[in-house]
């Protein structure tokens, strides 16, 4: 079975965890991961993660495919499908889409929130699994543009959860004070990014870099790592903004969190049932992994011999 990180010194020997067959024969996800010194601002408490393996990848992000045009998303016909958007790859690179980015506009019949991370192959046209993030509109204008959010979606532990998303999603519009006619988790960001634009300008990350845990008051909430420090830096902001959008509270008290806690984070995944997906998307790269522990859940994205995204997140019943 592959270490999923660096061992750390407090770890006990653990036997090993039922997999499913296949993932015994993936590459070594060995990261030799080093923890940083916690850094706070208000209640977000952030952990950078790095690691001295020199990594290269010629990944495009799917912010940059938009600008750069080099990406058409559209429904899969006329009719649409909830569940599912067409998106065709036009660049000489692959493109990197991450669970949880929003994608936006009047050219779908309503916004979208990706299932997982999905790596597509270049001048390649792939069905994206996407959950629904406005559940009261079903119209489009042909000839508006696709955009994609400044954040992720607030909860990502939960996606591929239709019902859950569509209740927390008007549980944080009752919560924030934010009224939004379409139920959109877009626009309860947008009515609330001032309350964060502090905290994600106060985290940078090191030039050796390429993960990071954040925590909430006295509780790590999720974990990213990335093939190398250039993807961290491109989803860096809209992962510290997809936490801090729904955890945010001024308070002056230091928070408790230490690197000990960030290590017991990376053992509760490294002692997670790890199981291959076996129905991923149609035409992408790489193999999906899915963890599952009793107090974590998450993925790990494979692709040539290399960790693309592994992302990992404490289940709603250990949330703080």
């Amino acid at each position: 079975m592959p270490d999923v990180f660096v061992r750390t010194k407090h770890r006990k020997k653990q036997e090993n965890k039922p997999i499913c067959k296949g993932v015994e024969q993936l590459p070594s996800m060995n990261l030799n991961l080093k923890v940083g010194d916690p850094q706070q601002k208000n209640n977000i408490v952030v952990f950078f993660l790095s690691s001295d393996e020199k990594k290269n990848d010629s990944y495009l992000s799917f912010s940059q495919a938009l600008d750069q045009k080099l990406v058409d998303v559209s429904e899969v016909n006329e009719r649409g499908f909830i569940n599912k958007l067409k998106v065709t790859n036009n660049s000489i690179q692959s493109l990197l889409i991450l669970g949880g980015e929003q994608i936006l506009g009047n050219k779908i019949k309503q916004h979208r929130i990706v299932a997982s991370t999905t790596l597509i192959p270049p001048y390649a046209t792939v069905l994206l699994k996407v959950d629904c993030g406005e559940q009261y509109r079903w119209s489009a204008q042909l000839n508006s543009n696709v955009d994609v959010s400044e954040t992720l979606y607030f909860s990502r532990g939960n996606l591929g959860k239709q019902f859950k998303i569509w209740d927390e999603i008007k549980n944080i519009s009752n919560e924030l004070r934010v009224k939004t006619l379409t139920s959109s988790v877009e626009e309860i960001y947008k009515k609330r990014k001032n309350n964060i634009q502090e905290i994600e300008s106060f985290f940078e990350s090191r030039a050796h870099d390429i993960g990071v845990a954040i925590g909430v008051n006295n509780h790590i909430k999720s974990l990213d790592v990335f093939s190398s420090n250039y993807v961290l830096k491109v989803y860096l902001k809209k992962i510290i903004r997809s936490v801090a959008i729904n955890n945010f509270k001024k308070i002056n008290h230091k928070s408790y969190l230490k690197t000990r806690d960030v290590h017991k984070f990376l053992r509760l995944i490294h002692q997670s049932n790890k199981y291959e997906c076996k129905k991923v998307d149609e035409g992408t790269l790489g193999k999906r992994i899915r963890l599952n522990g009793e107090s974590i859940n998450g993925t790990v994205l494979y692709n040539e011999n290399q960790v693309v995204h592994c992302s990992a997140f404490t289940k709603d019943v250990l949330a703080c």
